[in-house]
């Protein structure tokens, strides 16, 4: 299904709210530190990264709303650290995006609907912001797709579909 022209247009303002919003307090050089720009975004969320919770089959992290701490944002510890980046950035979209969400939000990467597109698209977005994307391609004009995956600390798929939506050219190692 086809993410909506206004919810795309909402989440490139959405990340560039955040960006403005937080340049002062993180640093906003490759990789992003994403768990300090959602906390420093968002004062009533918690970060949990989790080795015990048992996450159903293909989810890799879920957001939850607790009416006496805020936000919950649970990371599946067991996968890979760029996974776990992903899913953070992923749940984060749901929240600063799609204020009208359900109180708990598992994701799974099957899922074929727009709003869970929207949020990959943003997690995308915000993992590897354009601007920095194209600055590195003033050094680099023509880049491995496994350097730019390692310097954004993103799986390669990740990087390839920011990369192909960018109309940028790469190349590959294997």
């Amino acid at each position: 299904m086809k993410i909506p022209e206004e919810w795309l247009n909402r989440s490139k303002h959405k990340v560039n709210e955040i960006f403005e919003e937080v340049r002062n307090y993180c640093s906003l050089k490759a990789p992003l530190p994403i768990k300090s720009m959602i906390e420093t975004y968002m004062e009533d969320v918690n970060y949990v990264v989790s080795m015990d919770y048992e996450f159903p089959e293909g989810v890799s992290a879920f957001s939850q709303k607790d009416m006496d701490i805020g936000w919950l944002i649970v990371i599946n510890g067991k996968e890979i650290v760029e996974r776990q980046r992903f899913s953070a950035a992923h749940e984060f979209g749901h929240i600063t995006l799609l204020t009208n969400q359900a109180k708990k939000v598992f994701c799974s990467k099957d899922s074929d609907s727009w709003d869970e597109k929207l949020c990959d698209r943003f997690a995308g977005d915000i993992l590897m912001p354009e601007i920095m994307i194209r600055e590195l391609y003033k050094s680099t004009p023509s880049p491995y797709l496994e350097d730019i995956a390692k310097i954004f600390k993103v799986s390669r798929p990740v990087a390839e579909i920011q990369l192909r939506r960018l109309q940028l050219p790469f190349k590959k190692r294997y």
